[in-house]
């Protein structure tokens, strides 16, 4: 029993040594790249340009304003509705004629 206690408590320690060896390790490499990154090559830039927007012109570059002139499909389509009443002015007369023809008889007069 000594010796499976032994085996566990060496092992307990050296776990602890080697992770407090690596947390200060750890800590110091973080301090000096804390203490030498304070030279500044280049110098500092905002992250994010700042940007005005001003809300009338945005509105216009979204919706522009449109202006349609409708006089020309205004007269389209008088023109259409013409073109039907003359065509059913026209079908309505061939219909009349086809259908209101009296028979010919030869030799009878027509009055």
């Amino acid at each position: 029993m000594g010796m499976i206690f032994k085996t566990v408590l060496a092992f307990c320690v050296g776990w602890g040594v080697l992770y407090a060896a690596q947390h200060y390790w750890l800590t110091a490499m973080t301090a000096q790249i804390a203490e030498n990154s304070g030279l500044q090559l280049t110098p500092p830039a905002p992250a994010f340009p700042t940007i005005e927007i001003d809300p009338v012109k945005m509105r216009q570059a979204i919706n522009p304003p449109i202006t349609i002139d409708t006089r020309q499909y205004e007269r389209l389509a008088i023109e259409s509705m013409t073109r039907d009443i003359v065509r059913q002015n026209n079908e309505a007369m061939a219909r009349a004629r086809a259908a209101a023809t009296p028979p010919y008889i030869p030799g009878l007069p027509r009055h």
